[in-house]
């Protein structure tokens, strides 16, 4: 017989992991632009997130636009994701060290913040306007059932996050499809090659660490509005919750093109939660989940280890083509002509197709 405590377990089991995977996938995605594309471990993330959590709580309680606040934390990531670069580019910073010390910075203003508003950095979601909440409203209705406002409040979360998520997978994929897009992988991939062949690494690297930092206030700004409320603390273990989510969705997902690149961020930040989940069943205290989750790192890097070796020595076959009119008419029908910095840039991206 099923207990009330064990539904209650269940449900979190099934749920949680999709809000906190889908919120903290904005930020694996912003992960994933500093560590694959350019191929700096930025520890920044560790900063930036309690940071704009806490100026989320603090401007939804003065009744913000939830909107207009996660414009806010999205521009005050992108500035600190450019201060990360010009320390590294004008001052010849090294790049971890460049993130500590932006990290440094971001965590110093949470701990102002924290203290100005005597550690109460919070809001009650049913007295403000959130992202989720106006959606939870809509759905719950005059309902006085338990359970469906229960589910009204995460399928809220769920659908919500999704969109935005959705949407920045969107304006990614297109954006690195362009000229500018190319030249940013290309400066990442090869620098020699790209400067050699007149592309700015260094206007790339600010371009690409400030959309990494965008994407890691918004997933800031969306996690203050989900829990209420922003401690210093918030920002605690996030570079390893975010490569821990890229890796194992490298993993899952075999990474042959930037589409598949992204997509593989979001399906490891959602298998990485349900593990996590498991192991908060398994240790309901809660005192070893930070041993756990390094020890979790330390399997899915031992993991890939192996993952990549098997596919390198076993690489998948080409697609047989159905119809050998249209392989024909394929190689009849001339490519057309790509612009000189678009060649330049997959030149450089050691390629001749769009990925």
């Amino acid at each position: 017989m099923i207990t009330l405590d064990g539904l209650s377990t269940l449900r979190s089991f099934a749920i949680n992991p999709w809000v906190n995977g889908l919120i903290l996938g904005i930020m694996v995605l912003g992960v994933f632009l500093s560590f694959r594309v350019l191929n700096i471990a930025d520890l920044s993330v560790e900063g930036v997130i309690p940071m704009t959590t806490m100026l989320t709580a603090v401007m939804i309680g003065a009744d913000i636009n939830p909107w207009l606040a996660l414009l806010i934390s999205m521009a005050l990531g992108a500035i600190c994701g450019v201060i990360n670069a010009l320390l590294t580019i004008y001052l010849k910073t090294p790049p971890l060290l460049s993130g500590i010390i932006v990290m440094a910075l971001t965590f110093g203003i949470a701990i102002m913040i924290n203290a100005m508003k005597a550690g109460q950095a919070s809001f009650n979601p049913n007295d403000h306007l959130t992202c989720f909440n106006w959606l939870r409203k809509l759905l719950a209705g005059d309902s006085t059932d338990r359970n469906w406002l229960f589910f009204a409040s995460y399928l809220s979360y769920i659908f919500v996050a999704a969109l935005v998520l959705a949407a920045l997978f969107a304006i990614l994929y297109f954006f690195f499809g362009t000229e500018l897009g190319m030249s940013i992988r290309a400066a990442g991939k090869n620098p020699e090659m790209s400067r050699a062949n007149g592309i700015s690494v260094n206007r790339m690297s600010i371009i690409a660490l400030a959309i990494s930092g965008a994407l890691i206030g918004a997933a800031g700004c969306l996690y203050g509005q989900h829990n209420g409320s922003g401690l210093p603390t918030d920002g605690q273990g996030m570079i390893v919750i975010a490569l821990s989510s890229l890796f194992l969705g490298e993993i899952i997902v075999a990474n042959r093109n930037f589409k598949r690149s992204i997509i593989s961020c979001l399906v490891g930040s959602l298998v990485y939660w349900y593990v996590i989940q498991a192991l908060m069943i398994v240790d309901s205290s809660g005192y070893m989940l930070s041993v756990y989750k390094a020890l979790l790192l330390v399997v899915i890097l031992i993991a890939q280890r192996f993952v990549t070796s098997f596919r390198a020595k076993h690489p998948r076959k080409p697609k047989k083509q159905k119809e050998a009119g249209r392989v024909l008419e394929e190689a009849v029908i001339p490519e057309a002509p790509r612009p000189l910095t678009e060649e330049i840039a997959l030149l450089c991206l050691g390629r001749r197709n769009n990925a």
